[in-house]
């Protein structure tokens, strides 16, 4: 193992430590003491790897939106239908929120608490949310071409996310009233979910006659 790698796998055990710290926490309370402990390893070698916590939440962030906005992307240019593509991004979507654990929960606190830092960061390297861009064309041509129902986009986008995050939010009540606390059943729901979310989608996105 050479020594690239090596600190490439310690650059990510940090990043998914404060990740787990930021979730519990919030921006604000977390401290890079915090993140140290949680990554069993000292402040000196921190330091070394990240100098700020604000660049240790750019680093998470970015890493989220690593594993999202690409294959967003990749799933736009692949030929087929407006709901082929649909039903992979909300199966993406889905895998995400699963892969990220907490995240949602904690992107809407960030938000709530200070907009304006989330969209600094975001924007920072703006061919990043190319692929968000495309998305919004791709539904925007589909409306003009009549495959879709005709809409303010806020609707669109409303409607997908409050149906792929919410359960994430109050996973737990929602596994202790319907899954006897059993996390794996929950899980199951959510894959299952998925379908169920394409299904709304659709019947919400039909072109009325």
């Amino acid at each position: 193992m050479d020594d690239k790698q090596t600190m490439t796998e310690m650059e990510n055990s940090i990043i998914d430590a404060a990740r787990r710290v930021f979730i519990k926490k919030g921006y604000v309370a977390a401290s890079m003491g915090d993140i140290a402990i949680e990554a069993g390893i000292g402040r000196t070698t921190l330091n070394y790897y990240f100098r700020t916590k604000e660049r240790l939440f750019e680093s998470v962030f970015e890493q989220l939106m690593n594993y999202l906005l690409p294959n967003i992307g990749s799933i736009i240019e692949e030929e087929g239908s407006f709901w082929d593509k649909l039903e992979k991004i909300v199966s993406l979507y889905i895998d995400t929120i699963k892969t990220f654990p907490g995240f949602p929960a904690f992107i809407i606190g960030e938000l709530n608490r200070d907009p304006d830092h989330l969209y600094r960061v975001l924007l920072k390297n703006p061919q990043k949310i190319k692929p968000v861009l495309k998305l919004q064309e791709l539904v925007e041509t589909n409306m003009k071409e009549g495959r879709i129902r005709k809409m303010p986009i806020v609707f669109v986008v409303s409607t997908f996310l409050g149906l792929a995050i919410f359960p994430f939010l109050v996973e737990t009540p929602l596994t202790d009233l319907f899954f006897k606390g059993n996390k794996e059943a929950f899980d199951r729901f959510t894959q299952e979910r998925k379908r169920y979310i394409v299904e709304i989608m659709k019947s919400f996105l039909h072109p009325q006659k």
